[in-house]
């Protein structure tokens, strides 16, 4: 379990911070760029890209779950996390799926992925383990 785990938690952090990276842009170029600037963040291959980081990354989250073998039923930060996640990817979809972006949904999507940044970094939720 251990010759893998520090590894797997590197390429982890390293493909979150990668997917946060490409939402921010991608909210911002929808909000204030030029129409060309638009339509790069609706590119197909942009699509493919920010799919696959974030296919990579919920591999390599349940995989390191998996070594550490949390359980969101007694982890409560881990439930929470996982709910935030939730809320982020549907929240995210809205903000950045039609043709303009959805600020609301942009904005809490922003805040749900800080709280589950928060929770993976402290393992903790307002005190409770």
């Amino acid at each position: 379990m251990t010759w893998f785990y520090s590894e797997m938690v590197q390429w982890h952090v390293l493909l979150a911070w990668c997917s946060v990276g490409m939402f921010f842009v991608r909210g911002l170029l929808f909000q204030f760029g030029t129409p060309q600037l638009q339509a790069i963040a609706k590119d197909a291959r942009l699509m493919v890209l920010v799919f696959g980081v974030n296919a990579c990354l919920v591999v390599t989250g349940l995989s390191l779950w998996g070594a550490i073998g949390y359980n969101p039923l007694r982890a409560t930060w881990l439930a929470i996390k996982l709910v935030a996640l939730v809320g982020y990817m549907v929240c995210g979809h809205w903000a950045l799926s039609q043709q303009r972006l959805h600020l609301l949904g942009y904005l809490t999507a922003l805040a749900l992925l800080a709280l589950a940044m928060d929770l993976s970094i402290r393992r903790s939720f307002l005190g409770l383990a």
